[in-house]
């Protein structure tokens, strides 16, 4: 209740003098207090302050715009991005992503939490041009300064783990790839450091750098950041009884491209034993993990464990299939690597039925 009564008293009173406090230097208060106000806790009144200030910064011309301090900059974006549903949010982020792209020299003045809070505030709108370039900007940036003797240094864990999230998010740019190398470059270095290693990033920031650099495997840098970071997370024992389905399915995708590496086929086999300890929760993986994890699994086909993995998935298809148009869950492509990842056990006979049914399924739906 506080927290709206201060989103309402704000908007009365400090709205209608942000521009006169920005020509007086006084724009970083604005931004905290956005940053608190944007959040859950402050309600409809957080809302509707936040999208007042967003509504403002839309407004500012080039010059008023460029008084504004990066830090003030980056966090407005971050609070206007936790509303990206509404209109004059985007529009706010927009004006600062065009401010960002264009010939201000700001992109080069941002600190690393800039650049992160930066990153990520404009891929929640990743189809809008605008934000597109803004994005490539900054990953030529990165790209710079991890050419530099200090590399990325600077970057914190989680603010890594933010850029490379996304960062994938426009995989089609070039410069967001080779951001996302940079970054497997610096997190490489970092896990060659024996003192500290990878120790300082939490498990889930350590599967989104998984999840970016599978989509470079070709990358020296890709594959060996990702060794590292598989070995680093079988060090800390039962973390995986945390990760939700789609963040197994993500560690497994990134490890199965390099089965032949040991901490790669650990890190496999204690996820298909992490699996196997959900028992009947595996009802509750959509269809696309569990297509994702049967696919990886299969890559280690000799395994006792990747192999009961996968005959469990089998005969949760089956139970799926049994219930009307449940296997419409399952797209063409997922249907595809279902049938091919089941093929590694045709002995099991839960694998056969499996792939029979998706055979009679894919008929009835019109697929060849």
């Amino acid at each position: 209740m506080f927290l709206q009564k201060a989103a309402a008293d704000f908007q009365l009173r400090f709205v209608a003098g942000f521009e006169d406090n920005i020509r007086a230097g006084k724009s970083w208060g604005y931004a905290t207090t956005c940053n608190v106000l944007s959040r859950e806790a402050a309600g409809q009144p957080g809302i509707d302050a936040c999208k007042a200030i967003a509504a403002r910064v839309s407004g500012l011309d080039d010059e008023l715009i460029g008084k504004v301090q990066c830090k003030t900059v980056s966090l407005l974006a971050s609070s206007f991005a936790r509303h990206s549903a509404m209109a004059d949010c985007r529009n706010g982020t927009i004006r600062i992503a065009a401010f960002c792209r264009g010939k201000s020299g700001i992109v080069p003045r941002l600190n690393s939490q800039h650049v992160s809070l930066l990153v990520n505030a404009f891929s929640k709108w990743s189809q809008e041009p605008t934000f597109r370039q803004a994005a490539v900007a900054i990953a030529d940036e990165v790209v710079r300064r991890g050419s530099r003797r200090v590399r990325l240094s600077e970057f914190s864990p989680q603010g890594l783990s933010t850029l490379v999230n996304g960062f994938s998010k426009w995989l089609d740019e070039e410069s967001a790839c080779k951001a996302i190398v940079a970054i497997a470059g610096e997190v490489r270095r970092r896990a060659d450091c024996a003192e500290i290693g990878l120790s300082e990033f939490v498990t889930q920031g350590l599967v989104a750098l998984v999840n970016g650099f599978n989509e470079s495997p070709e990358q020296e840098d890709c594959h060996h950041a990702i060794v590292a970071i598989a070995g680093e997370i079988l060090s800390r024992g039962g973390k995986l009884s945390r990760f939700a389905p789609m963040e197994l399915a993500s560690l497994l995708n990134g490890v199965s491209r390099w089965p032949e590496e040991l901490p790669c086929q650990k890190a496999a086999i204690a996820t298909a034993r992490e699996v196997l300890s959900r028992g009947d929760q595996i009802v509750r993986f959509n269809a696309h993990d569990l297509s994702n994890l049967v696919n990886g699994f299969c890559k280690w086909p000799d395994d006792p464990a990747c192999r009961q993995a996968g005959v469990a998935f089998a005969g949760e298809v089956l139970r799926r299939a049994d219930q009307d148009e449940r296997l419409s869950d399952f797209n063409h492509q997922d249907l595809t690597n279902l049938v091919d990842s089941f093929s590694t056990w045709p002995e099991e006979p839960a694998c056969r039925h499996a792939i029979d049914r998706i055979a009679r399924g894919r008929h009835s739906q019109g697929f060849e």
